[in-house]
């Protein structure tokens, strides 16, 4: 049923114990669903183990070309080897590629489509006569535009196009899932989510709001680190894992093949559970003939080492790098809400445990379920089934696009949806006219559906004399706050007849 339909429904036609109303997190390491209980007016999560209990499953598609068959989550990567099998599909939306899939061509969208059609399709197994009628899914905040638009093909391809209300920020979804209930008084709230692509951190300002209330938070800062990510880790265990192994007892194809799937099944033990106790015994059985090593928690430690005191230092950069007119210190931040399958290693945990208080620290149990939680509670608002709203005041994300305004032309230095500390790479600029001196530059704001916003006319003086099409200057942005950025100039000169010179402009501009 499309959503605005059903959200036009009488009231008590609204709880036939039929509709469910969904939210979603599809992650690039995996994904996660709920439903909003109406009975209970509550998120719930959706077992997606079969009985098993466990909250998400990998965000993976095998296609097995014997049977020409799809396999859904946490059996395509167990049975790898088996066929051909398609991870980071969400981290690959906005660049509309395609694969080859037994000598087919297949986009990217289709087959997280398929992905979509199975996550939603464990709806049926708490009621067979299940309508789906409003879904909000949770999306990471540096989402491009294209990413965006390329997400809505994957579910129009699904075929829950009309189903879909809106994609939310996950930072936005984790605050509505922790304060469904507003705070009486101010909290600053630090929200650390430590997924497979990176650890991100900010500061929140929680304002408070009685029950039914409008509930603003404002983004007070916002940091992240790729360096820290899930990936990284599980490519330095893979390498340990393989190193283990004596020279000749496996072909390199023999471990592109299995070690992914040996270090998804033993990365756990290694990082969720406490082996200080005792070594962990590991048994290469795809080996000839197999191997078997005994790891040493010393040589996990010293793994972890450089990630442990990399983590320390991303949280100060966090509670440094914000807004507030005060310095933020731990003491300062009342809630600390921890989220991401990396909070699922005890390492990270006793991290997080050693800056803050205790008390103060939340660490959900099924973690991937928090942001799904909270789409939920955000579609089941948007449908009028809930009244209490939050409204996320960003200062940090940009609304436009920022660049250079030659009539027609526009060359984009920043795009809309990144983020002002941020470091953003050079362009080149071609001066499509003579110059002889003077050389004007407008710096504009370009926002969807509005007029353009001029933020500067940048005069370069003093200019070598060149002639038209051969004056390329390097220009690079940065941002010194949320209101202020500096742009350099240089001259990169045009082939040996118009080389370089030392020529260099700064300017500092307001965003006003």
């Amino acid at each position: 049923m499309n959503w605005k339909k059903y959200k036009s429904l009488d009231p008590a036609a609204k709880r036939d114990e039929a509709y469910y109303v969904i939210g979603l997190d599809v992650g690039n390491d995996s994904s996660a669903i709920a439903f909003y209980n109406l009975a209970d007016d509550a998120p719930e999560a959706i077992d997606l183990s079969g009985g098993y209990g466990k909250p998400s499953i990998p965000t993976v598609m095998q296609y097995v070309p014997e049977t020409k068959e799809w396999v859904f989550g946490e059996y395509a990567v167990l049975n790898k080897g088996v066929g051909t099998v398609f991870a980071d599909l969400t981290a690959r939306l906005g660049r509309f590629d395609y694969i080859d899939v037994d000598g087919r061509s297949l986009s990217v969208a289709s087959v997280l489509a398929m992905f979509i059609k199975e996550l939603l399709g464990n709806v049926k197994n708490i009621n067979p006569r299940a309508e789906i009628v409003g879904i909000v899914v949770s999306v990471p905040a540096y989402f491009s535009e294209q990413a965006h638009e390329e997400f809505l093909k994957v579910f129009k391809l699904a075929g829950y196009e009309k189903e879909l209300i809106a994609f939310i920020p996950d930072r936005e979804c984790v605050l509505a899932r922790n304060y469904r209930k507003p705070p009486d008084a101010p909290e600053c709230a630090l929200i650390l989510d430590f997924g497979s692509r990176e650890l991100r951190g900010g500061l929140y300002h929680v304002k408070p709001a009685t029950e039914g209330e409008e509930l603003v938070v404002v983004s007070m800062s916002s940091v992240f680190d790729d360096a820290i990510g899930m990936a990284a880790l599980n490519d330095d265990v893979s390498d340990l894992f393989e190193s283990f192994l004596k020279e000749g007892a496996v072909t390199e194809a023999a471990l592109r093949e299995h070690i992914p799937a040996f270090t998804y099944q033993h990365k756990d033990i290694l990082f969720q559970k406490n082996i200080r106790t005792k070594p962990l015994k590991l048994y290469y059985n795809f080996a000839y003939p197999p191997v078997q090593h005994t790891l040493t928690y010393d040589r996990v430690e010293d793994l972890l080492k450089p990630y442990a005191q990399r983590f320390n230092q991303f949280i100060r950069d966090v509670l440094e790098k914000s807004l507030y007119e005060q310095k933020i210190s731990p003491a300062n931040v009342d809630a600390v809400l921890c989220v991401g399958g990396g909070f699922d290693m005890l390492w990270a945990k006793e991290a997080v445990s050693g800056i803050f208080d205790k008390s103060k620290i939340k660490f959900f149990k099924n973690s991937k379920l928090v942001t799904a939680e909270g789409a939920a509670l955000i579609a089941a608002h948007a449908l009028d089934l809930t009244g209490t709203t939050l409204t996320l005041e960003d200062k940090h994300q940009l609304t436009g696009d920022i660049g250079f305004a030659d009539g027609d032309n526009f060359l984009t230095l920043v795009e809309r949806n990144g983020f002002w500390w941020q470091k953003y790479p050079a362009k080149l600029l071609l001066v499509n006219r003579p110059v002889d001196g003077d050389v004007d530059l407008f710096l504009e704001e370009r926002i969807p559906d509005r007029e353009g916003r001029s933020l500067a006319t940048m005069r370069l003086d003093g200019l070598p004399a060149r002639p038209k099409g051969v004056t390329r200057l390097e220009v690079k942005l940065s941002f010194n706050s949320n209101a202020e950025l500096t742009v350099n100039v240089k001259d990169r000169g045009f082939g040996d007849l118009f080389p370089q010179t030392d020529y260099v402009r700064e300017f500092a501009i307001s965003l006003g």
